[in-house]
């Protein structure tokens, strides 16, 4: 309890103990009195209300051209506004504002992070040299591969997994999932996403070669 919330606690109980007294005396104006004293410092106390409420919060909100149209972000701006304090922004579009960059930062594409792989980085964790490209035996093009003929992997197709695709259909996978995956979506998730994509980038593929 800070110093000025207990002194007004002393004063509100010295103005009990007065009005008892004046109760206790019957005397009735006296009484008035000292009620109306308590009555200002109860109002003098109470916590102040924002300067805005939920109408002019929701009116800010409703200026973003994804709010009540994408429901995953919309659903979060809602979610983060009930767990802010009001009180603590100056103005409704301050606190529109937060809510905004706090969705932003949920909603962040993960593509930066997850565009090396295995791949891309032609060096180990400790700097050493990878395995050299033509190592790779997949019906994937690739430098040195001169069998024509088509590497099945059973049910899962000769592209098993992201790095026997070629460059072009691995770009167009991780799009694909940074567009229809959500941000926090587990490794299980995305490794079926990526199968599902690899197959039919497969499928594809041969078509073109008239395979």
């Amino acid at each position: 309890m800070d110093l000025n919330m207990m002194m007004r606690e002393q004063a509100k109980m010295s103005l009990q103990t007065q009005l008892d007294t004046a109760v206790t005396a019957g005397d009735t104006e006296a009484a008035r009195k000292v009620a109306a004293e308590i009555a200002k410092l109860e109002v003098s106390s109470a916590p102040k209300p924002p300067p805005y409420g939920d109408a002019e919060i929701r009116a800010e909100l409703n200026k973003l051209e994804w709010f009540g149209v994408d429901p995953k972000k919309s659903a979060k701006a809602l979610e983060f506004g009930k767990t802010m304090d009001p009180k603590k922004f100056a103005t409704a579009d301050l606190f529109a504002a937060a809510i905004v960059k706090a969705v932003d930062e949920e909603f962040k594409p993960v593509a930066a992070a997850a565009t090396t792989n295995e791949d891309d980085d032609p060096d180990g964790e400790d700097g050493e040299k990878k395995p050299a490209a033509t190592a790779k035996r997949t019906d994937g093009p690739g430098p040195g591969d001169t069998d024509p003929r088509p590497r099945s992997s059973g049910r899962t197709g000769p592209w098993s997994k992201l790095s026997d695709a070629p460059q072009e259909v691995r770009t167009e996978i991780k799009r694909a999932a940074d567009k229809f995956l959500p941000a926090n979506a587990d490794d299980k998730t995305r490794d079926a996403f990526n199968k599902r994509q690899l197959e039919a980038h497969y499928a594809t593929h041969q078509r073109k070669k008239g395979k």
